[in-house]
């Protein structure tokens, strides 16, 4: 859930980065558009994928910033439990007779561990794989109803922020052929990828159609499976089995006519993501060619099995924007309707009025993408914000989601963060061999 976070999906945030970066890289022509040259895109691609193997390299949090994490993924929807816990906080303040509170942290590789230290000032990051981490909690005006702001930020190293688009439109032209064509062209470029990342995801099925007019509706199905996991992998295995089995979402993408521009739908371990493109351009899934306008209506559905409960929502409907500038390359989503809930029985007794707190005002709202600062590196970054009001309610659902992030929290983290690093290296070394024409 997009603004209650069914906390599975926090649990899985560095498989979302997974995601949304392998996915930019899954071609031979995805590759070699890192750049103008191809030493352009392999020192571009090397930034980007050195920065994020290191971030999963034997991870490493002091004990301050181990604390305050789990303490706020205990409480995060009973605030007021940690506003005064001086263990937790980089900053303790008021403004205007409001309790606000910052945790920074800093993040950095050495000595072969990536290393998380809590910073009372914001310090600049420069180097590659360097990353800041910014939570904040704000009391607003009366009633138990308060704010979190979380921002993440990591250096990826010299690659424009406009290669983002370079690339995905290279991954999109690249479904334009054969399925038998697309699936020999990422066996074939990306042999290690293929091999690191297939001990989680399988593609399952590639489907591409040849429409009329010549655009191609491109239907992709992936399977997430923990059955060769269980050797070097266990409690990464056996976490999937009882959370990722069990999760069903769907988001998809339309504009102001109705007409859907994009689908996903995951159903338990089967990811189905739908397309239509044409010369590496989006197009509506049913209708006529026309240019995707940069902003959609994004709907979701999901829900997840938690414990013993099954909690979830329908009809999330929110703003999707496409930011493309000189400077950045983004997608900033914000959600001002509170959806429909599927809750437990016993959590259907109690007052549900603080529900809505998370669609009033600006609403909730989460940003990733690439930016650059003048003569900086690019980073990539993301960021939510998030309004909560304290309620019985609340505190049951905080409840269940700390049962997953602790059970996630310890060796399936660990067995996580390695497979990514190496699935990460893995494709560092499948993009340099196409970038160098070996």
């Amino acid at each position: 859930m997009c603004a209650l976070r069914l906390r599975t999906d926090w649990a899985r945030s560095s498989i979302v980065t997974l995601a949304i970066i392998g996915g930019l890289s899954g071609c031979r022509a995805a590759a070699l558009a890192y750049g103008d040259t191809p030493a352009s895109a392999r020192a571009n691609a090397e930034g980007v994928t050195t920065a994020l193997e290191q971030r999963f390299t034997h991870v490493v949090r002091v004990p301050k910033f181990q604390n305050a994490r789990m303490r706020i993924a205990r409480y995060v929807f009973s605030p007021s439990r940690i506003v005064d816990d001086t263990s937790l906080w980089t900053s303790m303040r008021s403004e205007n007779g409001h309790k606000v509170r910052d945790l920074e942290i800093f993040g950095s590789f050495a000595n072969g561990q990536y290393t998380f230290v809590p910073r009372a000032a914001r310090l600049p990051i420069t180097r590659l794989g360097e990353s800041r981490h910014f939570t904040g909690m704000r009391q607003l005006d009366g009633d138990g109803r308060w704010q979190w702001l979380t921002s993440v930020e990591q250096v990826m190293g010299p690659m424009p922020p406009a290669r983002a688009t370079d690339i995905m439109r290279a991954l999109f032209v690249s479904a334009e052929q054969s399925s038998a064509t697309v699936r020999a062209d990422y066996r074939s470029a990306f042999p290690r990828s293929t091999q690191a990342f297939g001990r989680m995801f399988a593609m399952d099925s590639l489907n591409t159609s040849t429409q009329s007019d010549g655009s191609t509706l491109v239907s992709l199905h992936i399977v997430t499976s923990a059955d060769r996991l269980d050797t070097e992998s266990p409690a990464l295995g056996k976490f999937i089995r009882r959370y990722v089995a069990s999760t069903r979402y769907r988001v998809r993408l339309a504009d102001k006519t109705g007409a859907e521009w994009f689908d996903a739908n995951q159903d338990h371990s089967r990811l189905i993501v739908r397309f239509r493109t044409h010369n590496g351009e989006l197009q509506p899934l049913v209708g006529a060619a026309r240019r995707m306008p940069d902003t959609l209506a994004i709907r979701m559905d999901g829900e997840a099995k938690l414990s013993m409960f099954t909690v979830g929502f329908e009809k999330l409907v929110g703003e999707f924007v496409h930011v493309s500038t000189a400077t950045e390359r983004s997608w900033n989503m914000r959600f001002t309707t509170e959806p429909s809930w599927k809750l437990p029985f016993m959590a259907e007794q109690l007052l549900r009025s603080s529900l809505r707190q998370p669609f009033t005002g600006e609403g909730t709202q989460f940003r990733i993408g690439f930016a650059r600062n003048g003569s900086q590196p690019t980073t990539l970054q993301r960021a939510v914000v998030l309004s909560v009001q304290e309620s019985a309610i609340m505190r049951f659902l905080g409840n269940l989601g700390f049962t997953a992030m602790s059970d996630y929290a310890g060796a399936v983290e660990g067995e996580e963060n390695r497979f990514l690093a190496e699935g990460f290296a893995a494709l560092r070394a499948d993009i340099e061999a196409l970038t160098a024409g070996r």
